[in-house]
């Protein structure tokens, strides 16, 4: 399979579109309810970029993602979504259930914003739908810095529906994710 019939799957669209898609999502709609439809649209296009995803690797002659070492899985998604204008991904493994993905210049980001909460709603539901899929498992997904908001990355958490769901309420209360991810059992 060639490199362009991985690029013909995939539509090209400016930075700008993800810009535009929050403001879109967010007239007529409460804070809470844009998020939900950006993370929705992010999880419903998560089969197409893990097609995607499997394209590329098969080229490089790795038909499915999880016959990949971790380190080798980690690279090369990293690089997928560089080679696609997303950015590049750094992963590290928190705690034995939850694992993160730091970029700090992901697409999805406005540096310039003054977003009061991480905003890469978007890319939470792509991730948790891409990465389920690549994994064959439920996975839960969870933005805790941005680069919308001030910080110097985005941080995504990846984990089980449960560990997150409790560091999201410990988040909610006011507690940093670092010490709500050490209190887990």
């Amino acid at each position: 399979m060639s490199e362009t019939t991985v690029r013909d799957t995939m539509l090209s669209l400016p930075v700008d579109a993800l810009s535009a898609m929050h403001r879109a999502l967010s007239e007529g709609r409460s804070p809470a309810e844009a998020a939900e439809a950006a993370r929705r649209l992010g999880f419903e296009t998560g089969a197409g970029f893990h097609r995607a995803l499997e394209q590329s690797l098969s080229i490089s002659g790795v038909g499915d993602p999880r016959s990949l070492d971790p380190d080798s899985f980690w690279e090369r998604l990293s690089d997928f979504f560089a080679s696609r204008g997303w950015g590049r991904l750094s992963f590290e493994r928190l705690h034995p259930g939850i694992a993160s993905l730091s970029s700090d210049e992901w697409a999805e980001a406005d540096p310039a914003g003054s977003a009061s909460y991480p905003s890469c709603h978007f890319t939470t539901g792509l991730l948790a739908d891409l990465l389920g899929r690549a994994s064959g498992a439920d996975l839960a997904v969870l933005e805790v810095e941005c680069r919308s908001r001030g910080d110097a990355q985005c941080r995504f958490l990846l984990g089980g529906w449960d560990a997150l769901e409790r560091v999201y309420g410990d988040l909610s209360e006011g507690a940093p994710y670092a010490e709500s991810i050490q209190r887990l059992a």
